[in-house]
């Protein structure tokens, strides 16, 4: 007997980053066990099928039509379509909808009003949006539907031990592009009250190596040590035996709050600026502010106090782990996909 499929759909670039099909990984991981096969219709530039390759997955890389997913939903054993980005949300799924297509939309802005079967929000804010998604059957809202990756899941929730050690170990990571050029900047304003230990990824997308080369001799001089790590095979690894992370709003907030390790978190984009915020009003996080309207001398200080703040930082690890259980994608497959 043919096994059913389900069909994930979502786009990678420099310009949007990873973070649209690095989650879907987290769910199409779980299909497997649940008797389907994912049948993945990915678009992106060329960092794209090196990241897949890298993480055990193969895909075609082209720029799928509507028509094409439209047939790929409608072959025999096809149990649902799975959507991440907005623009490709409000294409493709009023059509697939309207053809009786079980229908799985990933919001993060919370504002998606066409009817689908389900929608998923998995971000800390996300339960009191309900009444953004008046079209859907389905709403799996909230930290119980967070998209962890069995690379962060193989390790123990809380496995992070942060110390207040004199030389602190710090992880910088701004996603799989960084459009912002937010890493080299970060590591050039790190203040000099506190020796830190740097440990920077950078993703297949990177490209501002000459900003951060320059950014890490200032770092030298100013007495930090630096590593950089590109795409490392086991983040998790990393944020273990860090004492706190620097880092964008995005998934990644939600890996180091399982894991347990403290974070000084920015908006980045327009996506992440809601669930900064309201992070950081929960004692979930520092920082919360929106990149774009963060100058030089606010980002220093915010940077100075994070990283004095031994105290402050052990609380907001204990209030983050309390949100997480590593569950998520388990149930997104068991709720809406099964």
């Amino acid at each position: 007997m043919t096994r059913p499929a389900i069909v994930f759909r979502a786009d990678a670039s420099h310009a949007i980053g990873l973070g649209h099909v690095a989650r879907l990984c987290a769910v199409i991981e779980e299909v497997e066990p649940s008797g389907a096969r994912p049948l993945l219709m990915f678009d992106g530039d060329d960092a794209l099928a090196p990241w897949l390759q890298h993480h055990g997955l193969g895909a075609e890389i082209k720029p799928w039509t509507t028509d094409e997913v439209v047939a790929a939903a409608a072959a025999p054993g096809v149990r649902a379509v799975v959507i991440d980005g907005p623009a490709l949300a409000a294409t493709l799924a009023p059509v697939l909808a309207g053809r009786g297509v079980r229908t799985v939309v990933i919001d993060d802005r919370g504002d998606f009003a066409p009817s689908v079967d389900a929608v998923v929000n998995h971000n800390f804010h996300a339960p009191a949006l309900a009444g953004s998604y008046p079209g859907a059957r389905l709403r799996l809202l909230g930290r119980k539907y967070l998209m962890l990756r069995r690379a962060i899941r193989r390790y123990t929730r809380g496995a992070c031990r942060p110390s207040d050690a004199t030389r602190l170990r710090i992880v910088v990571t701004f996603g799989g592009s960084d459009p912002v050029g937010a890493t080299a900047r970060v590591v050039s304003l790190l203040p000099a009250d506190r020796a830190l230990a740097l440990h920077v990824i950078i993703g297949p997308g990177f490209r501002d190596h000459e900003a951060l080369r320059c950014a890490a001799a200032i770092a030298t001089a100013a007495g930090h040590t630096i590593e950089v790590v590109r795409d490392p095979r086991d983040p998790g690894g990393l944020f273990v035996t860090a004492d706190a992370a620097i880092c964008s709003a995005g998934g990644t907030l939600g890996e180091l709050a399982y894991l347990g390790c403290p974070a000084l978190g920015f908006a980045i984009v327009a996506d992440q600026v809601a669930p900064a915020h309201s992070q950081v009003r929960s004692g979930l996080i520092a920082g919360g502010r929106t990149w774009s309207q963060l100058d030089d001398d606010t980002l220093r200080c915010q940077l100075m106090s994070f990283l004095l703040d031994d105290r402050g930082r052990r609380d907001q690890r204990h209030r983050a782990l309390a949100t997480v259980d590593g569950s998520g994608a388990r149930r997104i497959v068991a709720d809406a996909l099964s």
